[in-house]
Order: structure tokens, then sequence, then C-alpha cells
């Protein structure tokens, strides 16, 4: 079984077939079958193109498997589960999931110590490998900073990985958006804050 949500959260499992000596997951159980991972990942759905909010609870479970099944990473820290109610959106490309990114609201507030984000955050962000120097980390920064058009400053979760690069290409590109970004530990106060084009 997985669980898809963290542990405070109503209990959200999937059924996983896996290898007796490996944890390598091969299929999942959904609506009465068996299915491989490479199909759960597909639509056949034409509007599904680009990045697309998630809203649906297939939606989050595709979520689930980009950040912990099918590209979790060897030898590195693993994402943490996504709360259900945290905004998602994925990146299809030909029908496949290819990605997805998470977002921190303003004033969303944390269970633990209740303090409350000063503004939007990038939080999660992923592009599967096979799918990397395409473009598409660029297309991830371009869209979360337009969704966020009217405000003054934007956060990007610390710290970044290396694989976050196409920050500096996009601030290269957009020199409009080098004094909004900010790399920030959560809540993002000033002192929490350190602006990415200058560091």
């Amino acid at each position: 079984q997985l669980q898809l949500f963290e542990d405070e959260h109503p209990a959200c499992t999937v059924l996983a077939l896996h290898p007796p000596h490996d944890q390598t997951q091969l299929a999942l159980y959904l609506h009465k079958k068996w299915w491989p991972l490479d199909d759960v990942l597909q639509t056949s759905s034409e509007s599904r193109s680009g990045l697309q909010p998630v809203q649906s609870i297939m939606e989050r479970l595709i979520v689930f498997l980009l950040s912990q099944v099918v590209e979790r990473p060897h030898g590195e820290v693993s994402f943490s589960l996504h709360p259900p109610t945290e905004t998602c959106k994925v990146l299809w490309k030909d029908g496949q999931a290819v990605g997805f990114y998470t977002i921190k609201h303003k004033r969303l507030c944390d269970s633990w110590s209740s303090r409350c984000y000063l503004l939007p955050v990038l939080d999660t962000v992923l592009v599967r490998r096979r799918y990397r120097r395409r473009g598409f980390g660029l297309q991830i920064l371009h869209d979360f900073c337009s969704s966020f058009s009217s405000e003054e400053f934007l956060g990007v979760s610390f710290p970044l990985s290396s694989g976050m690069v196409a920050i500096r290409k996009f601030l290269q590109q957009h020199e409009e958006h080098r004094a909004r970004l900010y790399e920030v530990e959560a809540p993002g106060g000033w002192s929490q804050r350190r602006n990415i084009w200058l560091n």
C-alpha cells in the first residue's frame, strides 16, 4: 500500500505491485484492475496539454507518482508528501505527464508552527529526467510568475536544488523578474529572503 498524503490527513492509499525483493513499483490497482505505471501517467484527453491545475484525486495520484515513485532520486532526499489542499499543476506533453510544480500561497499557515507565508512561494518543481533540457523548467517558472503578476515579490523554496539552474537562465531572459524572485525560508519574512539574481 502506498499512502498518498501526510499522516494527519484522511487515509488515502493505493495498492502497488512490486517484485518480492525489490521495492520498484510496477503497477497500481485502480478501478478494479492493475495498471502499469506508464499507463497511469498517460492521458487520451486532448485538453490535457501544457500546465494544467490539479483538480481530481487521479491528478493528485499522478503528482504522488512523479514525486515519490517514478522519479525517486537515488541518494537524494525525496520530496515530502504533498497535502491534498496544496495547489499543484501537472505539465502534460504529447499525452504524457512530464512534470509538476506546487505552490505555497500567501497567507497559507503551516500546521505545526501556525506561521503564515508572507508571499506566494514556488515550493516543489519536478521535470522527469528524460524530458529535461527541453525548456520545461523555464515554462514552469514563466507560468508561476504570470500566475501572480500583481504580486510585487515571489519566492522559491530554500534551498534551491542543483536542478534549478533554470532560474538563472530564466532571469537572464526576463529582467522584469530579477527584483521579484527570492529564495525564501518559511514563512518568507525579509530576514528569510535572498534575492536570487544578486546572489
